[in-house]
């Protein structure tokens, strides 16, 4: 049976990444070490500020309902449903624009694949040592185990980031 800690208050900065601000859901907590669980990375890029996550389990669990557990909400496209991820905690907003140079801005409507220069990278992570690799299935269907590490990374244009 999964068991979900709360940690109330914990900011973790690491090296060229922004601070992170508390988490102030209840059914996750903050990464602030060693993660025994499932650790769920957000990396909103130039959207917000990256957000790191544990949930707790000693189990398998579907990548979804881990996302849902650290209270991280996604938004699948109409074409593809949660096979491809248009939006994570409400962003990029469906009423303003996405601006990359070079490119017209874009305001996301999740019809169908978001654009090359504005999306959701979805990232798995085999254990702490290894290195972040694109998932090999969506949302709804991706496993993890405990250890694993399933990360999402908004690219805007250029080199696509890592969640880290």
């Amino acid at each position: 049976m999964r068991r979900i800690a709360l940690l109330s208050a914990a900011v973790l900065t690491l090296a060229g990444c922004a601070p992170l601000e508390p988490y102030t859901g209840e059914t996750a907590y903050i990464v602030t070490g060693e993660c025994e669980g499932v650790e769920v990375i957000v990396n909103y890029g130039k959207l917000a500020k990256r957000k790191s996550f544990c949930v707790e389990t000693s189990a398998a669990m579907n990548a979804k309902e881990v996302l849902s557990e650290a209270g991280v909400t996604i938004q699948g496209t109409a074409a593809y449903g949660d096979q491809i991820v248009c939006r994570v905690n409400g962003l990029p907003s469906a009423d303003e624009p996405v601006v990359v140079p070079g490119q017209e801005p874009h305001v996301e409507t999740c019809a169908s694949m978001p654009p090359a220069f504005a999306y959701w990278g979805l990232w798995e992570k085999a254990n702490a040592e290894a290195e972040w690799e694109y998932a090999k299935e969506g949302v709804g269907s991706l496993m993890l185990e405990p250890g694993q590490s399933i990360g999402l990374a908004f690219a805007t244009g250029g080199k696509t980031p890592t969640p880290n």
